[in-house]
């Protein structure tokens, strides 16, 4: 892997250190839902990758108004 990307890596996981372990959480969140409401393992990665999507941008949502809410405090 290329060093300077590795930086931007080590430097996203100081400056966040929540998203090191939020994004792997949302990842075993969103398959067990899957795996709990499908059989075909298709149907399971497609399902995955929808509630990736819906978990990820809900969450986001908050962390941008959480985010200017500190900013115009």
């Amino acid at each position: 892997m290329d060093a300077s990307l590795l930086l931007l890596l080590a430097a996203l996981g100081d400056r966040v250190p929540g998203i090191v372990f939020g994004l792997p959480l949302i990842l075993v969140a969103a398959l067990v839902f899957a795996a709990t409401h499908h059989e075909d393992p298709a149907a399971i990665r497609r399902a995955t990758l929808e509630w990736v999507g819906w978990l990820a941008g809900i969450l986001g949502g908050v962390l941008v108004v959480v985010w200017l809410i500190g900013r115009l405090v």
